[in-house]
């Protein structure tokens, strides 16, 4: 369910940018792009400034801003053939590390059918454009995978620590009523041991 959930939220920010470029309202970018930064900077704010570092937190509204917001500026220098281009592939990277992997496949999807139109004047460049976009989608799904196998591990070391410092707590506590209760009968030798 959280897959499906995440692939709307990137296949909504692609309805929403192809809607923006295909009507009358593409003329106001640059605004909608300040509107998105504000947004994007609030919806980071809310996290305590990590959202900014984690791409919006892991919550949904931020990759929705961001993935809307690179888009946009990236169609409103040139499209395809924009300088800005190669941030296509940092937010692929950072897709996977923060969906679901395999939702990198719904964003390249996606990123490829939103350049289609443009793809005509220069077929070969910008078919080797598409390309590495495409080839380097395995690559983030790998990475991704992989670092939320380590985060998971590195949450369950975590929660192992805590319970073994929660049963040393236990057992220091019941070692001290037992040295309380029963002082008396035993001797000198165990109470030091058990101190």
């Amino acid at each position: 369910m959280k897959l499906f959930t995440q692939s709307l939220i990137i296949v909504s920010s692609f309805i929403t940018i192809f809607i923006w470029q295909n009507s009358p309202l593409k003329d106001f970018t640059v605004q909608l792009l300040g509107l998105f930064i504000v947004l994007y900077f609030i919806v980071s704010a809310r996290k305590g400034g990590k959202g900014f570092l984690t791409l919006g937190g892991e919550g949904y509204a931020g990759i929705f801003l961001l993935n809307t917001l690179i888009f946009l500026l990236i169609f409103s220098t040139g499209g395809i053939n924009s300088a800005l281009f190669f941030v296509l592939y940092f937010l692929c990277f950072g897709i996977a590390f923060i969906f679901n992997p395999l939702t990198i496949f719904v964003f390249i999807l996606g990123a490829v059918l939103l350049f289609v139109p443009q793809i005509q004047p220069d077929l070969t460049t910008n078919l080797l454009k598409l390309g590495s976009l495409a080839l380097i989608s395995p690559l983030a799904y790998f990475f991704g995978r992989e670092y939320k196998r380590s985060d998971a591990q590195d949450e369950k070391i975590n929660a192992i620590k805590e319970r073994s410092k929660e049963a040393a707590d236990t057992i220091s506590k019941d070692i001290e009523e037992i040295i309380e209760d029963e002082k008396q009968v035993l001797d000198k030798k165990d109470v030091e041991k058990l101190n």
